[in-house]
């Protein structure tokens, strides 16, 4: 049995990423969280049960200065493939929200969970632009604005302070939006906050995808000239 502890997730590949892929999942089925961990931690390896993400999920325990680091260090300490895998969670707020039915309505949500790599800047008017398409631009614009949410409603809505939040595990089913370009990582694996600032959560794309059926979104800065 390994332990959350041990950075020990497989080194990248020269060129075979389904070997790659398919350590990860065997180490992954053998990690087991220590008895210690924070109750949120433990509320996110029970939300990856849920949804049947255990088994290809490894937890990290990292130390307390882990935010003061570069992402290049912040990497190998995780022996991620490279800083374009490490990727956050982000709770956006429709401040202009006008309801047409529940407030977490996946077409039409008040909140929605974005999670998009450190490396990438995201563009706040394409996420506008694509939660207007989920109700099909029924709703006039003058009804969005996307802002990040204030820690009051990311804790109320989350259950996880900064640092550690995750779609896994969350008080309210929030929608979940995550970038195109996540989807293009290879090796294709993620590494997220894991209900604690000290502890992060690693696990194969796909599979979030289909777990937590998400949307894919194109949310990518336009590159300046």
């Amino acid at each position: 049995m390994t332990t959350a502890s041990d950075p020990t997730t497989p080194s990248t590949p020269a060129t075979n990423t389904t070997d790659y892929m398919n350590q990860f999942r065997s180490q992954a089925e053998k990690e087991r969280l220590p008895e210690h961990a924070p109750d949120g931690v433990q509320r996110v390896e029970q939300g990856t049960k849920d949804i049947a993400l255990r088994n290809c999920s490894w937890f990290y325990k990292v130390e307390s200065d882990y935010y003061d680091w570069t992402l290049e260090r912040r990497a190998a300490r995780l022996n991620a493939p490279s800083i374009a895998h490490l990727c956050k969670t982000i709770l956006f707020e429709n401040t202009k929200w006008k309801p047409t039915g529940d407030t977490l309505d996946p077409v039409n949500s008040q909140f929605y969970c974005v999670v998009v790599q450190y490396v990438d800047k995201m563009n706040a008017q394409k996420l506008m632009n694509f939660v207007r398409d989920l109700g099909n631009k029924e709703i006039p614009r003058k009804h969005y604005n996307m802002r990040v949410a204030s820690e009051e409603k990311n804790m109320a809505l989350t259950g996880y302070e900064t640092g550690g939040v995750t779609p896994f595990g969350m008080k309210a089913n929030v929608p979940i939006i995550i970038t195109k370009n996540i989807t293009m990582l290879k090796p294709p694996i993620l590494y997220l906050g894991a209900g604690h600032r000290d502890w992060k959560i690693a696990l194969p794309i796909a599979d979030f995808i289909t777990a937590t059926k998400c949307y894919i979104a194109d949310l990518e800065a336009s590159p300046t000239a």
